[in-house]
């Protein structure tokens, strides 16, 4: 964590109870509800195209074969 981080955090442990839940609170619904930055989305974006296209594909290789195959073009 950063130095900025460290120093925060060591003064929200100074709030009373009530404050840290309030705080905590606000920070919790501003990270849920944050816009997504276009980095973000396009992860997402290829995370979905991934799984659709896993889903539409007929031919799937078992997870144990798929690591073997990884493993032994790793040794080679």
């Amino acid at each position: 964590m950063t130095v900025a981080f460290e120093q925060l955090e060591a003064e929200a442990f100074k709030l009373d109870r009530n404050e840290q839940l309030i705080l905590s609170q606000k920070l919790l619904v501003n990270a849920l509800f944050k816009e997504e930055t276009d980095i973000e989305k396009a992860m997402y974006d290829e995370v979905e195209r991934r799984v659709a296209a896993y889903h539409a594909s007929p031919v799937t290789i078992p997870g144990e074969k798929a690591l073997d195959d990884i493993l032994a073009g790793l040794r080679h």
